[in-house]
């Protein structure tokens, strides 16, 4: 297996410049890029490129020795939201046997790119509700998956387990909070659902049939290996049950305990783990559209912060003058902060490690 890393964020450039150069580029060569059947590369290995390096680890471990990815970000730097694509990620999508990105408007970049590739594709929202009622999600080609069709898929699964979540989350404590801040950022997974949370990631459920497409696709690919890309997804599944009981254990331990959220990057895992979230929604929002923060709600971040919750959640890759203050007042208050991140930290390339560190600081923040 070769986990190609790349590092490269490109502005200025118009993306469809960069196409019609990839385009005039490749016209001449022979494809190999769509299709099943004997479509690997020259050494035998599937050509995969996706759009960040979480989902570059999770076809790692379904593909192995038999797949060659490479993952346009890497940088933990780089926002994949406002991501600008060169034409050296142009050349790499047209030259791929299988794309995977996440969709539901997150990395809007990758989509473009594939716009003219017949690689089949795999988009991690899509698989959200596949992954909850039993289904096998969606994948196709390129030009079939949309940023709207995959908001479509998330929030009608998104709308279907916020009910259930409600009813685990509401009571006297959530209620007092909804009556004092209004229709704040939406406590567990009202927020995450509701509101079209594209951060799946953080959902084990989706991760692993993101795995389990992966390796429906590998086996069109390369028939003779499909075997062996069943394995390895089923293994992966296991992997991410183990994940599930330590969430499981977290949420058994500390059931109904508060935090604060300087961006909304893992509200399923929140959710799962049945912590509240009392983040206002005007914080989360103009952090999320890099707008300025209301004061009022800015206010109430610094009130959270300093007692009002039992840890700090902060995506360490986006910081920003109103997300330090926060930590800063979090700090000084005790409350313990916990660092999460979009994408693997540099030198991480296994996606259970790095996801089962994550879910053990929030439970060690929790247990101070």
């Amino acid at each position: 297996m070769q986990h190609n890393r790349r590092r490269r964020v490109i502005a200025g450039v118009s993306l469809s410049a960069v196409l019609a150069v990839v385009a005039s580029a490749c016209g001449g060569q022979d494809g190999g890029t769509g299709g099943s059947g004997d479509s690997a590369g020259s050494d035998g290995r599937v050509r995969v490129v996706a759009s960040t390096n979480v989902w570059a680890s999770v076809v790692s471990a379904v593909g192995g020795e038999h797949v060659e990815v490479t993952s346009l970000i890497d940088d933990p730097s780089a926002d994949p939201h406002s991501y600008q694509a060169g034409a050296a990620d142009a050349a790499e999508v047209a030259s791929a046997e299988l794309l995977v990105w996440n969709g539901g408007g997150y990395d809007d970049f990758f989509p473009q790119l594939a716009e003219n590739s017949e690689a089949p594709t795999v988009v991690a929202v899509e698989q959200v509700e596949g992954a909850n009622d039993g289904g096998e999600g969606d994948a196709g080609r390129a030009e079939d998956h949309s940023g709207e069709h995959s908001e479509d898929h998330a929030g009608e699964h998104q709308q279907e387990q916020s009910g259930e979540h409600r009813q685990e989350h509401s009571g006297e404590h959530s209620d007092e909070h909804s009556e004092q801040h209004g229709d704040g950022a939406g406590h567990s997974h009202d927020h995450a659902h509701d509101h079209g949370n594209e951060h799946v990631w953080y959902d084990l459920h989706v991760v692993s049939s993101v795995a389990d497409r992966v390796a429906g696709e590998l086996g069109e690919l390369l028939p003779q290996q499909r075997s062996t890309f069943e394995d390895n997804a089923a293994e992966f599944a296991g992997r991410i049950d183990e994940l599930t009981h330590e969430v499981e254990n977290l949420a058994e331990r500390h059931t109904g305990a508060t935090v604060a959220a300087t961006e909304p990057i893992a509200q399923y895992l929140l959710a799962e783990a049945g912590l509240q979230d009392l983040t206002p929604r005007e914080f989360a929002s103009a952090i999320e559209n890099e707008t300025d923060v209301p004061v009022a709600a800015q206010q109430r971040m610094l009130e959270l912060a300093g007692g009002g919750v039992d840890a700090v959640v902060r995506n360490s890759q986006t910081a920003t003058p109103a997300t330090e203050k926060v930590v800063e007042e979090a700090r000084k208050s005790a409350t313990p902060v916990v660092d999460l991140t979009e994408t693997l930290p540099e030198g991480q390339t296994d996606y259970i490690a790095w996801m089962s560190g994550q879910i053990d600081a929030l439970t060690k923040a929790l247990d101070e």
